[in-house]
């Protein structure tokens, strides 16, 4: 598990410092809400057809393949892509290929836990959510005082160098995995059909798309621009402000993991997704406040995520696909909102749309809660 955990920590340093860097650059070059929206949403979308692609792969020939052939080159790509972007085009690209390193990731992240921790999955995977959002924290941080003493160029030459530290932990990974035993497909890509599959499987991927839409749209467009632009923070306080949100989401999910996931939970996690949702618009001076409010629902909530995902999974011959069909429409939704939540932010506010996110968080509590008891 420390290999993959390097993995996921170089990762998603990487990714967090992106997150935060490029809606910045985009909004420092003069593009629009709605247009720097479009050019994020073909991440999602990249992402949704090429982890069932990869996860197909994984099943076959071994999952730790991905990560050293798949998954490091494309950190190492993506980020030399953004440091020559110089148009709407490139930046589209740049995001094309992190979707395919992003995608190589979970296509194969949570088998290798299941793999390697099969007693303790539920657990593991929890805990892999908060050494991401560790990593993220750092990584943006990073982001935000590199780009204010260094510029955009700069720090982007650093996440390349550390794009490329993914190698060694991938790399001492598939030798150490060799002797780990994976049920091989029959046919390679027979597994791809989604049919067959039972009605609450699919009812976890919609919980899954519910929590997606409750927190997507916020950390990867919303939040850094209206921080910018409404707010007018510096770019230092962004990142610090960014690393807080991750940093928090990050220790509750450790100091909540043992509590139970029960109707408590679920109540008490609507009720101040919607209040911090209500009035983050208009929160002015308190807004970091309110902030790290939904810093604290994200990680008190991610319990939800995992072992719902464990209970839709737990019995597949094909874990990485199904797994990956399970995020499928959450991905769909991904897409739709960064574009839809660019264009509303642009012509009626923020506001709606950051209410909308506190009842999608709502819905993905009480639906989680449910599947978990029926099973």
């Amino acid at each position: 598990m420390i290999r993959v955990n390097a993995i996921t920590f170089l990762n998603y340093f990487v990714s967090g410092a992106l997150t935060l860097l490029i809606p910045l650059l985009l909004l420092a070059n003069n593009v629009n809400l709605a247009n720097i929206g479009i050019v994020l949403s073909i991440f999602p979308l990249v992402f949704l057809v090429t982890r069932l692609f990869f996860s197909a792969i994984a099943d076959n020939v071994g999952w730790s393949h991905v990560f050293l052939l798949i998954n490091w080159p494309s950190a190492f790509a993506s980020t030399l892509i953004y440091y020559f972007a110089t148009s709407l085009p490139l930046f589209t690209l740049g995001k094309l290929v992190e979707g395919l390193r992003e995608s190589s990731y979970w296509a194969v992240s949570r088998t290798a836990i299941y793999h390697l921790s099969p007693k303790r999955a539920g657990d593991a995977a929890t805990k892999n959510n908060a050494i991401i959002w560790l990593a993220t924290a750092f990584g943006g941080g990073m982001a935000g005082l590199g780009i204010s003493f260094l510029g955009f160029s700069s720090t982007l030459a650093i996440l390349i160098l550390i794009s490329l530290l993914i190698g060694i932990p991938a790399l001492m990974l598939w030798r150490s995995s060799a002797s780990i035993p994976i049920s091989k497909t029959q046919r390679l890509f027979a597994p791809l059909n989604p049919a067959g599959r039972p009605k609450m499987f699919w009812l976890v991927s919609i919980a899954l798309m519910f929590n997606s839409l409750a927190i997507y749209p916020l950390v990867t467009l919303l939040l850094p621009v209206f921080m910018n632009e409404q707010l007018g923070y510096n770019y230092i306080t962004i990142g610090f402000l960014f690393m807080l949100y991750n940093a928090v989401s990050a220790t509750v999910t450790w100091l909540t993991l043992k509590r139970p996931l029960s109707f408590k939970r679920a109540t008490v996690l609507t009720a101040v997704s919607v209040v911090a949702s209500v009035f983050l618009a208009s929160s002015g001076f308190f807004f970091p406040a309110f902030l790290l409010t939904l810093a604290f629902v994200r990680g008190y909530g991610i319990g939800f995520f995992e072992y719902i995902v464990i209970t839709a999974a737990k019995d597949s011959k094909n874990v990485s696909i199904d797994i990956g069909w399970l995020h499928a429409p959450m991905r769909i939704a991904e897409f739709a909102s960064l574009i839809a939540g660019g264009f509303l932010a642009q012509s009626v506010g923020y506001a709606p749309v950051f209410i909308a996110t506190g009842f999608f968080f709502g819905v993905y509590s009480f639906l989680s809660l449910y599947i978990l008891k029926v099973n």
